[in-house]
């Protein structure tokens, strides 16, 4: 019957999905367009940011401080270890933490930042990569 052949079409474009190649191209075409990308990684579990990885906060600020109708949107991502309610948290953590520290540590105002959790990340095939939080700056016209 029809719910059987939709059932079908479903599952065959579930299966094309799964074996489609990664889109780690659209990170890279990013720098050529107006909108740049900063990635904050973080370490297994961990919602704060490590030392290391306040230059790419700092990045953003600056940029933002040049560019005064710039905004922000903050990604933040969880790899797959861990569960789902766990990592959904952590995920929304990690982009609360560089909303954070833009706002107490750089001054920028809250109302030109967006955070929000994304789950499991799976842009990049090693699965520790997607402990990130991915700024993307957008600039308003």
């Amino acid at each position: 019957g029809a719910k059987d052949a939709e059932m079908q079409r479903l599952e065959k474009e579930l299966t094309d999905l799964r074996n489609a190649p990664k889109q780690i191209e659209t990170i890279i075409q990013n720098t050529h367009s107006k909108s740049l990308e900063s990635v904050v990684t973080f370490r297994q579990g961990k919602t704060t940011i490590s030392t290391d990885q306040i230059p790419n906060v700092e990045r953003i600020a600056t940029y933002m401080k040049n560019n005064l109708k710039s905004t922000v949107s903050i990604k933040g991502y969880a790899s797959p270890e861990g569960s789902a309610e766990v990592n959904a948290r952590v995920a929304k953590q990690r982009a609360e933490a560089v909303k954070n520290m833009l706002i107490s540590k750089y001054k920028i105002s809250a109302s030109r930042i967006t955070a929000e959790g994304q789950g499991v990340g799976s842009m990049f095939s090693e699965p520790d990569w997607n402990r990130v939080s991915i700024a993307t700056l957008s600039e308003s016209e």
